[in-house]
């Protein structure tokens, strides 16, 4: 968050892996902004901004490097100033060229900034992710960062243009946020595929997972729920050897241990829910196709798709290991689920669930299961009942569903998985919410506009670019 990187969704990765960074769950983060080496050549250049590390203390002069990349290719006097907010990701401005961003950038003629978020990429307040270091991770501190960074940019650059703010999925909610606490600084917002509602537990997350597959052809549902059926039966019988062999894992799965059990059915359904959130025209009718028209069992068709979904590398399933490489990471890698982890097990929750009734893929994931990684990884202070208390200030700290803002334009997918937490309704006449059909997590900012796009995101684009010309008309 992903995403969501989610986005924004906490990855249990790398050493699930038999190689160490790949991780099937920045599939989502991937469709969201991917990660990619190399940005030479670009319009945008690199630079780094003097942060402060504490913005609450002002006796605290401790300052650290932010990377932010600009340019002013396009840039027309009197034009908009795009800040676009990075997440849970790494910066890299091929994000803004390869996606709709860069279109509203040469439209607009805007001067645009790309902004890293403290303790992702190589913004990095301290050397190390010690425990005692993430307490400066959280969402106050990072819209701190924002305004301050703003404000220099004004004072130092005079760049006293309209500020207008951009994001995406965990970013999308920074959007409005900032755009409601500081209006002196941001005149607009554009909030994209944004869970605005933090909540412990997103159960509802597989129920739009499962109508989706459902709409696409009701015979894939079937298909996903017969082999999730017989893949328990496999689990009961104690056949490991079957299961090992067919999910292609690293070495055999110990069917007495409950929490690698419960781990196995976590990363199975989080890649049939991925392809869903990361999914774009025609590709669900592709899966759907590939489910159905096999001449393989569902089991193994459904196996089949898991396994090329993530390019046939193996997976090893010990869920022990698993916390205990989170528990004793203190380094940077290129898989930031310690930081995003931290964030989620105290302010935002987003724990996705495979426990409601209403879906195919039956009750196999409890929240407890998500939760104990919270405590095994970060302590036994980090429980349920604090979770619920960051939740709960979350969403008064920032209005949930219900913010109080204007001049910021929501964008939700219809098939986005997250849309039981994203808005549902207008706030306000000035807070429009569009809804498109049809699409994924992020996909109206993340993709380009093309002539041969469905015609929901052509229509959804057009009023986005109504609405910013529209706000910028005005003082």
């Amino acid at each position: 968050m992903a995403r969501l990187t989610i986005f924004f969704i906490i990855c249990l990765s790398s050493s699930l892996l038999a190689q160490e960074y790949f991780n099937p769950f920045k599939l989502f983060r991937r469709e969201i902004f991917p990660e990619l080496e190399a940005y030479n050549g670009t319009a945008y250049r690199e630079e780094f901004f003097t942060q402060k590390l504490d913005h609450f203390e002002i006796l605290d002069g401790r300052t650290w490097q932010q990377r932010y990349f600009v340019t002013n290719a396009t840039y027309t006097s009197g034009a908009p100033i795009f800040l676009v907010l990075g997440g849970e990701w790494e910066a890299n401005p091929v994000h803004i060229e390869n996606g709709f961003i860069q279109q509203l950038v040469d439209h607009f003629g805007a001067y645009a900034i790309y902004l890293d978020y403290r303790f992702y990429g190589q913004s990095r307040p301290f050397p190390d992710l010690l425990l005692e270091n993430l307490v400066y991770l959280n969402m106050e501190q990072a819209l701190e960062d924002t305004a301050y960074f703003t404000q220099k940019m004004k004072d130092d650059f005079g760049l006293d243009g309209k500020w207008i703010l951009i994001g995406a999925s965990f970013t999308g909610d920074m959007t409005a946020w900032a755009r409601a606490r500081y209006p002196h600084l941001y005149h607009a917002a554009y909030s994209s595929g944004a869970p605005v509602q933090a909540q412990v537990e997103v159960a509802e997350y597989f129920e739009v997972v499962g109508r989706a597959y459902q709409d696409t052809d009701p015979n894939c549902s079937l298909v996903i729920e017969t082999a999730m059926r017989d893949l328990q039966k496999l689990v009961q019988n104690g056949e490991a050897a079957t299961i090992t062999q067919l999910f292609n894992l690293v070495e055999e799965i110990d069917l007495s241990v409950q929490d690698d059990v419960t781990l196995l059915y976590f990363v199975v359904t989080q890649i049939y829910g991925s392809l869903v959130q990361a999914s774009l025209p025609g590709s669900l009718e592709k899966v759907c196709s590939r489910l159905t028209d096999s001449q393989q069992t569902p089991l193994e068709a459904f196996a089949t798709v898991y396994r090329e979904t993530i390019f046939n590398i193996p997976l090893r399933i010990d869920a022990s290991r698993l916390v205990e490489s989170y528990r004793n990471q203190t380094e940077y890698r290129i898989d930031i689920t310690r930081q995003f982890m931290y964030q989620s097990c105290l302010e935002f929750g987003w724990f996705t669930t495979v426990s409601s009734e209403n879906q195919p893929f039956g009750q196999v994931v409890p929240i407890e299961f998500r939760l104990n990684f919270c405590s095994s990884v970060f302590g036994p202070e980090f429980t349920r009942e604090r979770l619920e208390a960051g939740v709960a200030r979350t969403n008064l700290l920032y209005g949930g569903k219900k913010p109080n803002v204007s001049r910021v334009v929501y964008t939700v997918g219809s098939l986005d998985p997250f849309n039981p937490v994203q808005m549902s309704e207008e706030p306000n006449p000035d807070a429009p919410l569009i809804i498109i059909e049809g699409a994924s997590h992020c996909v109206d900012i993340t993709s380009p506009a093309t002539p041969d796009e469905p015609a929901a995101f052509t229509a959804a684009r057009a009023q986005v670019v109504q609405l910013l010309t529209q706000w910028m008309a005005q003082d």
